[in-house]
């Protein structure tokens, strides 16, 4: 259930901790396939942690539209709630040229905002390796403002680290794209997988900096 009362004002946390394997599994469902598919968000609201992810196997979906199977998303909801897990929003993933949560986004995470009576609805995006050659996930929260809402941009922390938004490599225009996008898209995988899945470590030598997608940097401190 939900860990605040009704009406209490809970600001929207600035940094969005999210656990090391809910990446990996977006990664690997959302990551891997063309835009527009999506999950469920789940976590504690008060310290804006998420710690579960439920990924949406028969939602109705075009090249530009994704429609949730609420009959799915709403059992799990209810399994969450006899655990204790909060239901914080949703991540979906977009076309290459929308980056952020579009009008009919704004509308949809209105209503539900409305229903549930929270302060804040999380509404992440993401764009693919299908669609791009790399894996990205721009975190979102949206709270309401007057008729509509406020879509706030957070910073993604995974395992301490600071995961920022890269430019989408491009191919190289003296290879055939297919074959250069199939190798970007095992790599991307591969390195997201082993950063925060169940991939072994051996003989990988430690990265810095992800060069594909989202890049990460160690933060020092409390956030």
């Amino acid at each position: 259930m939900e860990h605040i009362q009704p009406g209490r004002e809970l600001p929207v946390p600035k940094h969005l901790h999210m656990a090391p394997r809910v990446l990996a599994t977006i990664c690997e469902t959302i990551g891997i396939r063309k835009a527009e598919t999506g999950g469920m968000l789940g976590g504690c609201r008060e310290t804006g942690t998420v710690t579960h992810f439920c990924f949406d196997t028969d939602a109705q979906r075009t090249s530009v539209i994704y429609t949730p199977n609420n009959a799915l998303l709403n059992a799990v909801k209810r399994e969450w709630r006899e655990q204790g897990i909060d239901f914080l929003g949703s991540v979906h993933s977009h076309p290459p040229y929308i980056r952020r949560p579009s009008a009919g986004d704004e509308v949809y995470v209105r209503r539900i905002l409305d229903v549930l009576d929270v302060p804040y609805m999380l509404v992440h995006i993401v764009t693919t390796l299908a669609d791009t050659g790399a894996f990205t996930l721009y975190p979102f929260a949206a709270v309401r403002e007057g008729n509509g809402v406020r879509i706030i941009e957070q910073e993604l922390v995974v395992d301490g680290n600071l995961i920022r938004a890269a430019k989408p490599a491009v191919p190289d225009e003296t290879v055939g794209t297919e074959e250069y996008l199939m190798i970007l898209m095992e790599m991307e995988l591969s390195m997201t997988a082993m950063w925060y899945g169940t991939m072994p470590w051996v003989g990988v030598p430690p990265m810095r900096r992800r060069r594909y997608g989202n890049d990460r940097r160690r933060r020092s401190g409390n956030d």
